[in-house]
């Protein structure tokens, strides 16, 4: 296992929302986009070591350091107002161009843009261009998790922009220029005052606007750098003089829970909704799979769930036609679908629970129960 597969931000992890990645992220499956490399050739320039040497000496340094292989074009492209970067990949190919505006390369020193590139590429490595892109999710739930999922992404990547310079100080400095726009005359680098600036925030309630992002803010994204150079494997791995505080398992949860204090607990409330309606009415789904609601599932749904709606229920079989009751079991499963992996498994498995205390004929209770694993997609 090389370091950047040791050290992916552990909320990070694309199987949680069923997306099957490449065995390799040089694998070819499909034919890169040569449309954007024609774009690219004929309004950027291409980097090379006569063109560019400082920045083609820090490609190579990025690549030695991480040891991948270095199947990417990068380009120069003229933009004096975005201190910007990114990576241009076409989800299934074998490679990727990565570009880079002229006020970032004028901006950062050799150290802090060796950190910016190894971010870059590791969007391309851990294949974050499969995950799907919150703007086209179907519903609430699905856009906040996959907004979710998108500032996990940058977490991994920010880990491997460090490991790609091996300078915690440029690694955090880099963040610091691009988010100011402003150079070594202007700032001075205390760190401990900039996370002063996180706790003031957090003491605010956070800012909610950040639940919409793409990207934590700088402050997380520096406070949870600072945590993993302080994990035990990161200081093992790198044989630093250093004794590390905490297991990166820990560290994950600490920046988890950090960048929650900032975006607010929406996410992790919704998706608790989502959870428990859905087992509601899978429980129901069970429950009269034979047409029948008995007394013993009554008073079982009631222990569950609550007088109220157990009698919400009761009025709702007795005035509504079957189509209309398996419509509702539906629309719950389909927000269902959208949880994450785990979520998913474990309502399933709550269900199996009910599922032996049901009454009725087991052939339909079976078939309830795959009927809710289809809604599931699990």
């Amino acid at each position: 296992m090389n370091i950047l597969d040791k050290f992916r931000y552990s909320k990070d992890n694309p199987s949680q929302l069923n997306i099957v990645l490449k065995d390799n992220p040089y694998q070819k499956r499909i034919e890169s986009n040569k449309e954007n490399l024609a774009k690219l050739l004929s309004t950027s320039v291409k980097v090379s070591k006569e063109i560019f040497p400082n920045i083609a000496t820090a490609i190579d340094n990025v690549f030695e350091r991480l040891k991948i292989q270095n199947n990417f074009s990068f380009f120069v492209t003229a933009n004096h107002l975005q201190t910007q970067a990114m990576c241009s990949a076409m989800p299934l190919s074998d490679t990727a161009e990565i570009i880079l505006t002229s006020k970032l390369v004028e901006l950062l020193d050799d150290k802090e843009l060796e950190s910016i590139i190894a971010h870059e590429v590791a969007h391309f490595y851990y294949q974050h261009a499969l995950y799907p892109e919150a703007s086209k999710s179907k519903n609430r739930i699905e856009f906040l998790n996959l907004l979710n999922f998108s500032r996990a992404a940058e977490i991994s990547a920010d880990r491997v922009g460090f490991l790609g310079c091996e300078s915690l100080e440029h690694s955090l400095r880099a963040m610091l220029k691009l988010t100011s726009g402003l150079s070594d005359k202007h700032l001075k680098f205390n760190f401990s005052i900039y996370l002063d600036q996180l706790r003031e925030l957090k003491e605010a309630k956070g800012d909610k606007n950040q639940l919409y992002s793409t990207h934590p803010n700088f402050l997380n994204r520096m406070q949870a750098l600072i945590w993993f150079s302080m994990s035990n494997e990161y200081n093992e791995e790198f044989k630093t003089d250093k004794k590390g505080v905490y297991d990166l398992e820990k560290i994950d949860e600490k920046i988890d829970e950090s960048i929650k204090r900032v975006t607010g607990n929406e996410v992790t409330i919704s998706n608790k909704e989502v959870f428990s309606r859905s087992l509601m009415w899978g429980t129901l789904s069970i429950f009269i799979a034979d047409k029948k609601f008995t007394k013993k599932e009554q008073e079982i749904f009631q222990k569950n769930f609550g007088e109220k709606s157990t009698v919400s229920m009761m009025s709702l079989i007795k005035i509504s036609n079957s189509h209309l009751i398996e419509n509702k079991i539906q629309n719950a499963f389909d927000d269902a679908s959208k949880l994450l992996l785990d979520d998913k498994k474990r309502l399933y498995a709550e269900l199996e629970k009910l599922l032996k205390v049901a009454q009725g004929d087991k052939e339909q209770l079976n078939a309830a129960m795959s009927k809710i694993k289809g809604y599931l997609k699990i």
